[in-house]
């Protein structure tokens, strides 16, 4: 696919987007990944690392695709309920408790 540029729309530092930058090093995605505080996860950190890159990923489309603008809220937002989802619909999971408990913290 042709872009008309490499650089990270999302950062005000304007690198060249990488998956590090991305999901990373961008000051979105400290921002977002702040939002959910640094001791995050416990035993089901994994599912967090998840479904913070896939919202951010998400916030990002939704800028260069739509015109929606980047913001840390709406990807805390798209976050928990992802999370809530997971927690609330996978009832036999040993995690469930755990995480509403996580996630009534934030």
């Amino acid at each position: 696919m042709y872009l008309d540029s490499y650089t990270c729309e999302m950062c005000i530092l304007r690198k060249r987007e990488t998956v590090a930058d991305l999901f990373l090093c961008c000051n979105f995605a400290k921002a977002c990944w702040a939002s959910i505080g640094a001791s995050a996860g416990g035993t089901f950190f994994m599912k967090i690392i998840i479904l913070m890159s896939a919202s951010i990923w998400a916030c990002r489309n939704n800028w260069t695709f739509n015109g929606t603008p980047p913001s840390v809220e709406a990807c805390k937002r798209m976050f928990i309920t992802e999370l809530s989802l997971i927690s609330s619909h996978r009832a036999r999971s040993p995690f469930g408790p755990s995480i509403a408990d996580w996630l009534s913290s934030l």
